[in-house]
């Protein structure tokens, strides 16, 4: 086992760590807008992505419940036309049907 430890040569596991570089040159320190967008931005954006989920799901909901009330007064307009057809048909049949017996008189524009 000895010649394979030599062949092997232990190697280290470290990590070297790199610098992260910030919004302006890493020799200046950064500003202070910089530093709290840096800490206020990551935070954000789950907010806005939650905001944008609800707004449209408000508007889905808004959209839904207007389709509804629209197909409700459609329904009751349909409704009240069907009953007067259904009036004015009782009417035309309890009418009698003197003005078919009615004779049309002949027109003067004709000379003869």
């Amino acid at each position: 086992m000895a010649p394979l430890t030599r062949l092997v040569q232990p190697r280290s596991l470290h990590v070297p760590l790199r610098r992260i570089r910030g919004y302006s040159s890493t020799t200046e320190p950064r500003s202070a807008h910089s530093e709290w967008y840096a800490s206020m931005l990551p935070g954000m954006i789950p907010v806005a992505l939650l905001g944008s989920a609800v707004y449209m799901g408000l508007q889905l909901l808004q959209s839904r419940l207007d389709h509804e009330k629209f197909l409700d007064e459609a329904r009751d307009h349909v409704r009240q036309l069907e009953e007067e057809v259904d009036r004015l048909q009782k009417e035309r049949a309890l009418q009698p049907l003197t003005t078919s017996s009615l004779r049309v008189p002949a027109s003067k524009w004709w000379p003869w």
